[in-house]
């Protein structure tokens, strides 16, 4: 699965992910909404207020998704809003700022999302293998987010592959571990890296755990997308109250996942000015160790690297080689900085 394309950043809504953009971080609302859409437009809200980017519902229709009396089925059925009311909260998180997307498990219900224009169109991770719906999103002009959870990598292979054979605009990537919550030994942030190196696309961290360090580590592990369940209410019990953020954590997050991304700043080596002014004046030079005659052949014992307190003009430690052998035009003085015209190197 690998080649060597350079990892392009991907469109999402009003937003773009992957290298050189901003880190996306989603405020996954999923169905922690109930089923009540006035309380899905305050966590749209809230969210909007603690600085997501994003918020993300899932739009389960029950009925082609699970089987009568499982559990599944009980919650979600419970849990639905209308394609009216979907409708609406996409378009109140657009006029917010927000990038607004959902989770989609049926073709039926795929369409119709995709007609209120989300930002992307996302595959579960329990859905990986769900190759149909896979292939039918990536026929669509969307970008195709995939979370891996519960994935070996011929899962991973298998979706990347099968999107790719049916056009898929643009591809991401989540590393994603399916606990609920997700211990930090299974969280395996050095999986971001590796999908992104094996498949050459944007990716990031869907996060289940607790609390908001691993949310702010998987920047510096490579997350070009964050998602984190969010409520209103953690203590409220069922759905995935338990293992979301509340408003207030997940400003904390958000201002977390800042700071490590202004720490992280870019990979290519840069000095900052004052590193360039600090650097006149804290490196070496060669200087004179004592006084040195005129036409003296300069010697190992006869010079010394020295701070002197800037480097404008002289020679640098880099020249000591060539310094040795060389001819002194002028007398120098102890502690003298060589400079080029003070001396005549041999040929």
């Amino acid at each position: 699965m690998t080649d060597t394309a350079i990892i392009q950043p991907i469109p999402f809504g009003t937003r773009r992910i992957g290298p050189g953009c901003p880190v996306v971080v989603i405020a996954e609302i999923g169905i922690n909404h109930e089923g009540d859409s006035q309380t899905c437009a305050r966590m749209i809200e809230e969210a909007w207020k603690a600085g997501a980017d994003a918020v993300k519902l899932q739009t389960v229709d029950p009925s082609e998704n699970y089987a009568p009396g499982t559990p599944s089925f009980e919650i979600y059925s419970k849990a639905q809003l209308t394609p009216e009311k979907t409708a609406e909260m996409f378009e109140f998180s657009k006029r917010l700022g927000l990038d607004v997307f959902t989770t989609a498990g049926d073709f039926r219900t795929l369409d119709w999302v995709d007609n209120l224009v989300p930002a992307a169109h996302k595959i579960s991770s329990g859905l990986l293998t769900h190759i149909p719906i896979i292939e039918y999103a990536s026929k669509t002009s969307r970008s195709v987010l995939i979370s891996t959870g519960m994935g070996e990598p011929s899962d991973i292979d298998a979706a990347v592959t099968a999107a790719k054979k049916s056009g898929v605009s643009h591809l991401g990537l989540f590393q994603c571990t399916s606990l609920y919550p997700a211990p930090p030994e299974t969280l395996n942030l050095a999986t971001v890296s590796w999908l992104k190196e094996r498949y050459h696309v944007p990716t990031g961290f869907s996060d289940h755990s607790l609390g908001t360090e691993a949310a702010a580590l998987s920047v510096a592990a490579g997350a070009n997308m964050i998602e984190k369940h969010f409520t209103l209410e953690s203590s409220r019990t069922g759905y995935d109250h338990a293992v979301a953020l509340d408003p207030s954590e997940f400003t904390e997050m958000v201002q977390q996942v800042r700071t490590v991304e202004t720490i992280m700043g870019c990979a290519e080596k840069t000095l900052t000015e004052t590193e360039q002014k600090n650097a006149s004046q804290l490196r070496r030079c060669i200087v004179a160790r004592n006084k040195i005659l005129a036409g003296h052949i300069i010697e190992a014992n006869d010079i010394s690297i020295l701070r002197t307190g800037t480097l404008e003009g002289k020679l640098p430690p880099s020249e000591y080689r060539l310094v040795i052998g060389a001819r002194v035009k002028r007398d120098l003085e102890q502690f003298q900085p060589l400079t080029p015209d003070l001396i005549e190197k041999s040929s």
